[in-house]
Order: structure tokens, then C-alpha cells, then sequence
């Protein structure tokens, strides 16, 4: 059978067995519990043709009086068309969705934070690769792993002083076009 989503009803708790394989640690018996809304994947069992439990990851039993099978539909909007769908190859239902729009995913972001902590983190692979360089190269002759720390430092910080000096820049930039159109329309 194959597994199905199940909702508890209720607070449950099951009891399962811990098999440790040492003689001087026998079992342990040991309770998993579970709250009410927790959502499970398990099998229904049966019992003389009628469900009887079901069983959750193998080993955990649950009656049917706590739990209720979760059934889900699917959200389709009548203003909206269907897809057209092409089924590739009959075993495996490889599935191909015909005319579907992309859309392509920039990586600038126009968040400032998001901006430095880009930069930070660049700015200190930059100088914990330089350091890795450094050490490669035998320049500094008593190298300490101190070293790594502080290269990294020096970039992270490098980097967001070089994303703050470029930003700086355009917003000047920016102001001395802006004024220099609004003097042109006042003339």
C-alpha cells in the first residue's frame, strides 16, 4: 500500500521499542508523542477486511479513533486556462508542460542590506583565498591561523566600503543629473 497523509484529531502518544544489540543495555521501551494538527505520512492496516490502524514510519501505531486521513484538492481558478500537457513516455509518466512562459531571474537586488551582505561575503572569500595564496607561497614565514580570520575581516569589510563608495557615487551622480534636467526645463 502505498502512503497516504493523515491529520491527528487529537494529543497521542504510541509506544515503540529501542533494540540497543548490547546485553548489558537491554530494550527500552520508549513513547513518541504527537500533537493535535501534527500531520503524518503512513499505511492503513486492516484487520478481518476492516482498517484497523495505521502504521507510521514502519513502527509506530496509531488507531483510527485519533487520526483522520487528509484529503487534499486541487485549486483551479475558471479564469485561468488549463495547461497543455503531453505525457512523454507511458511507463514512467514523464510529464512536458507545452507553452509555459519563463521568466528569467535577475540576481541584482535592489535591497541595500542584501547588497552588503553580498559584498561582505565575496570581500571575505576574496581574503581568505588571498591568505590561502599567502601561505601557499611561503611570503609570510611564521603564519598563525590567526591570520585566515583577520583576511577575511579586512575583506568583508573591504567589500561593503566598496559597495557603500559606488552607491555613494550614484546617488550623487543621479542628484547632479536630476538637477541639471530641472535647470534645463526651467530655461
Amino acid at each position: 500500500m502505498a502512503l497516504k497523509s493523515y491529520v491527528l484529531s487529537q494529543d497521542f502518544a504510541t509506544p515503540y521499542v529501542v533494540a540497543t544489540g548490547m546485553p548489558h543495555n537491554p530494550q527500552q521501551i520508549k513513547v513518541k508523542k504527537f500533537r493535535k494538527g501534527d500531520i503524518v505520512q503512513g499505511e492503513l492496516k486492516h484487520a478481518n477486511n476492516q482498517p484497523a490502524f495505521v502504521l507510521v514510519q514502519g513502527t509506530l501505531v496509531i488507531p483510527l479513533e485519533v487520526i483522520k486521513e487528509l484529503v487534499t484538492k486541487a485549486i483551479i481558478d475558471n479564469d485561468t486556462p488549463p495547461i497543455d500537457v503531453e505525457i512523454v513516455e507511458k511507463e514512467t509518466e514523464d510529464v512536458v508542460v507545452k507553452n509555459k512562459k519563463t521568466s528569467a531571474m535577475t540576481l541584482k537586488s535592489s535591497d541595500p542590506k542584501v547588497n552588503y551582505i553580498d559584498s561582505m561575503l565575496i570581500g571575505g572569500l576574496v581574503g581568505l583565498g588571498a591568505m590561502y595564496l599567502v601561505k601557499r607561497q611561503n611570503w609570510i614565514e611564521e603564519f598563525d591561523k590567526k591570520y585566515y580570520l583577520y583576511a577575511g575581516l579586512v575583506g568583508a569589510v573591504a567589500g561593503a566600503y566598496i559597495i557603500y563608495r559606488t552607491r555613494s557615487t550614484k546617488k550623487a551622480n543621479d542628484l547632479k543629473l536630476s538637477t541639471k534636467r530641472k535647470k534645463a526645463n526651467e530655461e
